[in-house]
């Protein structure tokens, strides 16, 4: 009786490589591949999983780029705190700045009615000052 023996084919890892990027790239179809090659579809299928899991790795390895970054609850509330404190200073400040400019108002009506009083002393008429007209191209 003679007994038929198996030996497995080792495959360089170029020609792997080359296989796989074939599939990848859709050139061809793994069954394609296979029937060229000789080899099970289900070998090359198995080679084109290894290949994509190691790749994922390899890019969840990698520490520089952007990466997501958890947000706790404490850093929710260390962010809430800091906008509210924005929006009261904001708010503080906007107060202000129309306290100051009614202030500005007040100050300018009363250097206009001055002006006014000393225009009429003087006997003088007060003309309102207006810009010269555009000509139209």
């Amino acid at each position: 009786m003679s007994e038929k023996t198996r030996t497995r084919t080792p495959y360089a890892p170029e020609e792997k490589a080359e296989i796989i990027l074939s599939v990848l790239t859709r050139k061809t179809t793994i069954q394609k591949v296979a029937k060229e090659k000789g080899i099970a579809a289900t070998l090359v299928s198995l080679w084109k999983k290894q290949a994509e899991d190691a790749i994922l790795a390899r890019f969840a390895d990698s520490k520089p780029g952007r990466r997501k970054v958890e947000t706790t609850a404490d850093d929710v509330k260390g962010e809430l705190r800091a906008a509210r404190i924005e929006a009261r200073t904001a708010k503080t400040r906007a107060t202000r700045l129309e306290a100051s400019l009614k202030t500005a108002k007040a100050r300018i009506a009363a250097l206009e009615n001055g002006v006014r009083e000393q225009a009429a002393n003087m006997g003088c008429k007060l003309v309102k000052a207006t810009r010269p007209r555009r000509k139209k191209a």
